[in-house]
């Protein structure tokens, strides 16, 4: 099934301008939102010239942080999401719905239980090995009998999510110790993730994102059917192996960073297909830009919907993220 993205798409130009704008806005009023507001000025100064005082140290060592991390968990959600809904050839297909999350979740719980320990990269590498073991699972039971089945992989996605999920509260509720380690990392968040975390992931999540930019034109063959892609050159089998494995490390490279968050990679896809259309080449650049924003934009608002507390970040995407999906099924586009 081939997507539409219907008539109303505006102009080329007009989306990548109006995401570009909004991303760098929302940057700044990362910066500078918060418990305690800051100007522009205030936080340009943070960065370029640090003179120790407690608002510098605000914005810089909490700020700065999250205003990194939400846009590139956002984009790397966002992109993965293209990727299983071109793969699936299903619209309600995302990582978290498929069990990606969970299973990065619960690989990250198994080895912090068992090792004690939570070195980074350790972490990451558990986060995205959980993600790939789940990318096959899905993979093998969707395909097991014939052509991927659209309807049987969102399936197998649902009920992997939720076996993964009683795995992980079973073993939080008889590690206690792990479930004090990572309680503030399995909500969901960008608030108190330290750089050194998002750094650790750049690499991975960077791999995600080239092979992603390579398989662009084969996913447009693939989102057809498999016949067309066998008849033009292409292996269906080897291209979804790759873009399951670029999934895998978008995926376990964000929750590594962030916990799982959800609906990010499930509703910007959508938005973006109808902004710049179906082709891969423009897609996949276009939805990293919309996830960013959406990210950074969901982040801003869960400090600011419970002032002075903060909500969940988790709880903000799924709000934001419900109402455009259900406007975007209204037209027909989802």
């Amino acid at each position: 099934m081939a997507f539409s993205a219907g008539s109303s798409r505006p102009p080329l130009a007009r989306p990548w301008i109006a995401a570009t704008v909004s991303l760098a806005i929302l940057a700044v009023a990362s910066l500078c939102i918060g418990l305690t507001t800051y100007g522009p000025g205030q936080a340009w100064a943070a960065l370029t010239a640090f003179n120790g005082s407690p608002a510098h140290h605000v914005i810089r060592d909490l700020r700065l942080p999250r205003t990194l991390t939400a846009p590139t968990v956002g984009a790397a959600l966002a992109v993965a999401g293209v990727l299983v809904q071109t793969l699936t050839r299903n619209r309600i297909a995302a990582p978290d719905i498929l069990g990606l999350n969970a299973a990065a979740a619960l690989a990250v719980v198994i080895f912090v239980s068992l090792v004690g320990g939570t070195a980074l990269v350790l972490v990451s590498g558990a986060a995205v090995a959980g993600a790939l073991a789940a990318a096959v699972v899905i993979y093998l039971i969707s395909a097991a009998h014939g052509p991927m089945s659209p309807a049987r992989t969102v399936l197998a996605g649902i009920t992997l999510t939720a076996l993964l999920g009683s795995l992980t509260q079973v073993i939080l509720t008889t590690e206690e110790a792990a479930l004090e380690t990572l309680l503030f990392w399995l909500a969901g968040a960008f608030a108190d993730r330290p750089l050194d975390l998002l750094w650790t992931n750049a690499g991975l999540l960077a791999a995600g994102f080239a092979a992603a930019l390579v398989l662009a034109p084969s996913l447009d063959v693939l989102a057809t059917d498999d016949r067309t892609a066998a008849g033009l050159g292409i292996s269906p089998a080897r291209l979804r192996a790759m873009a399951f494995a670029a999934v895998a490390a978008l995926t376990g490279g964000a929750v590594a960073v962030a916990g799982p968050v959800g609906f990010i990679g499930l509703v910007v896809p959508h938005a973006a297909r109808w902004m710049v259309g179906p082709g891969h080449a423009r897609l996949v650049p276009f939805a990293a830009v919309a996830g960013a924003v959406f990210g950074l934009g969901a982040d801003i608002l869960a400090r600011l919907v419970l002032f002075p507390d903060e909500a969940p970040v988790g709880a903000i995407t799924a709000l934001i993220g419900g109402p455009v999906l259900l406007w975007l099924l209204r037209r027909g586009l989802a």
